[in-house]
Formats: structure tokens, C-alpha cells, sequence
């Protein structure tokens, strides 16, 4: 019997990339979905599903680097640098493990690797950690002035590949807005496996600054405009 004096609710459950979902509302990768306790928060306000902050195999490169003396012996740069690295590695697979134990909404894990072999042992780890599905930001800046663009599209599908034989969840492509012919190149992507793509509005904006000739990060806020490539 319909109760007049409360209006039925409209069902806006969807599917994503395999994922049921209870509405279309997904939060993407940034700062905000790298705590637990956030991501119930979202969960709490209502959001569909999260997507946890990209893991950056060349962060983790960079920051034992960092650690790492000139007079550090090899062996001792080696320990450091696995050290960093299961210790990042760990860290977001905790992550993912904390946000499953505490909210009931899809985790999407995401990764950005520049080796061939990191992006099967991170997607192989996250799986395991127990992440509904795997996100996979792909992006490179090609400065080779010989390469074209069929080899830069089968990179995409050769990441693609391995990373469907290695894991069962469901994999996403990520892919920056300036990527050339994207309709087809999405088409490539589904037929080799890909369970869902998404694109992202915005690049990192960099800028130089004239006075002490270096290069600084630009304009960091996003704004309306930054919408109609896009939606193009």
C-alpha cells in the first residue's frame, strides 16, 4: 500500500564496470580518499563507490632516493629502496583492507607504474587485499619525436593484457582528456578487456617562475572551464 505521506524513493542503483552500485555517485582519486575514516565518511554521505588515491611506483622510487647517501654502499641502497617500497606497498594495500573492514561501498584500488613488471605485482597485491575492483592511471609524456602513435595505443592494450591475466576484479582505464582519437582508442581497450574506462579533466598545470628560473606548479584549483574538453 502506497503511503501518501512519504514519497517513494527513485531507484538510481547502476552498474560500473561490473560493480552494483547504489547510485552513479563515484568519488575519484585524490588526497580525500586516502583514510580510512574518510571514506566512510563519503559512504556516509551518500557517495556510490570511492576510488582510493593513485599508488605511484615512481613516488616510491623518488622518495628512497631521497634517503639513499652517495656513500651508501650498493647493498645498502638496495635494502633502503626495498625497504621504501614494501613499506608504501603495504601501507595502501592496509588502506584497502581498513576501508572494506569499515564501509560497505565498492574500493576501487588505483595505481600509476612506469615497469612493466610493478603493474602486475601491485594489481596482483590490491586483489588480494580485497579491492572490488583496479583502476589503472596510465599516463605518459611521449618526447620521442620517432614514435607514433600506434606504438603509444598498443602500450595502453599491452598493460591492459597482462593485468586481465593476472587478476579477476574488474580493471579500469584511466586516460587524460588530450589522448588522440579517444573514441577508438576506448573501442581497442573494451575488445582486449577492459571493464570500464574514465577520464580525468586535468593534467598537472606547470609554470616557470621567472626569477628563479625553475620550474614551479601552476594553477592547482580546477574550474568551470576545465569542463568542456571533457564533456567534448
Amino acid at each position: 500500500m502506497l503511503n501518501i505521506n512519504k514519497p517513494d524513493m527513485i531507484d538510481i542503483s547502476t552498474q560500473y564496470a561490473g560493480l552494483n552500485l547504489r547510485n552513479p555517485i563515484i568519488v575519484g582519486s585524490s588526497g580525500l580518499t586516502r583514510k580510512p575514516e574518510q571514506i566512510k565518511e563519503f559512504e556516509k554521505a551518500g557517495a556510490g563507490a570511492v576510488v582510493l588515491k593513485s599508488l605511484f611506483e615512481e613516488q616510491i622510487d623518488i622518495h628512497s632516493s631521497r634517503l639513499m647517501q652517495e656513500s651508501d654502499y650498493p647493498e645498502a641502497a638496495d635494502y633502503i629502496h626495498e625497504y621504501v617500497r614494501s613499506n608504501q606497498i603495504q601501507e595502501y594495500l592496509d588502506l584497502i583492507k581498513q576501508a572494506k573492514e569499515t564501509s560497505t561501498i565498492p574500493i576501487i584500488a588505483s595505481i600509476n607504474c612506469y615497469k612493466s613488471e610493478a603493474w602486475i605485482e601491485f594489481a596482483q597485491h590490491i586483489q588480494a587485499a580485497g579491492a572490488d575492483a583496479l583502476e589503472l592511471n596510465i599516463y605518459f609524456l611521449e618526447t620521442d619525436l620517432t614514435q607514433d602513435y600506434d606504438a603509444t595505443r598498443e602500450r595502453y592494450v599491452r598493460i591492459l593484457r597482462r593485468i586481465k591475466e593476472a587478476i579477476t576484479i574488474p580493471v579500469i582505464l584511466k586516460l587524460g582528456k588530450a589522448t588522440s582519437n579517444i573514441p577508438a582508442l576506448i573501442h581497442l581497450l573494451k575488445i582486449n578487456g577492459a571493464d570500464g574506462v574514465v577520464l580525468f579533466n586535468r593534467f598537472y598545470q606547470p609554470d616557470i617562475d621567472i626569477h628563479k628560473l625553475q620550474i614551479v606548479s601552476g594553477n592547482v584549483f580546477s574550474n568551470h572551464s576545465d569542463l568542456s574538453d571533457t564533456l567534448r
